[in-house]
């Protein structure tokens, strides 16, 4: 298995287990599921076999309780934290971390930069005409300077795909 890590933050931001394609050689697109993770316990782990008239008293002494989490496979697996953005914030973090990207191209992949900035542009294009079609998230850290991940529903309203930046992510096997 990859994992695809954000080259300026570290952060863990998807994996090739989930269905990805390369787009013009520019981003990635994933495709999440939405899912429901439960934490349940098998009493039995933890010394089940409990008298019946004794399960009431364990859960109001604070006996193990379950809890259900529901979300996108692709943002819980990776932590990823939706952050807010109107059109003019996103258009300025787009700008700062392109030059960036490309600045770090330069140095590390000189053959990437004009498939990068093309790419950029035409994809930077589509997106501000869709701006409100889009969510987006940030790492686990947190970290403004890194990568912003995107995510939008297929036509079918139900799927969701999230779009990375190819030239962003660092591979690493597992």
């Amino acid at each position: 298995m990859k994992l695809f890590l954000d080259i300026f933050t570290g952060d863990e931001l998807c994996s090739d287990s989930y269905p990805m394609k390369l787009v013009d050689d520019v981003y990635y697109e994933v495709e999440g599921k939405n899912i429901s993770e439960s934490n349940d316990i098998d009493d039995s782990f933890i010394g089940g076999n409990k008298a019946p008239e004794d399960s009431e008293a364990a859960t109001d002494e604070g006996g193990v309780s379950s809890s259900t989490v529901t979300g996108i496979n692709v943002i819980l697996t990776h932590k990823l934290v939706e952050t807010p953005f109107d059109k003019a914030g996103f258009k300025d973090w787009l700008r700062q971390y392109s030059k960036k990207l490309k600045q770090y191209l330069e140095e590390n992949a000189p053959d990437r930069v004009q498939p990068f900035q093309a790419g950029m542009t035409k994809l930077a294009k589509e997106i501000l005409s869709k701006f409100d079609e889009y969510t987006f998230y940030l790492g686990e850290k947190m970290d403004p300077d890194g990568m912003i991940v995107l995510q939008y529903y297929r036509e079918d309203g139900s799927t969701p795909i999230f779009i990375y930046f190819k030239d962003g992510l660092r591979e690493e096997k597992y």
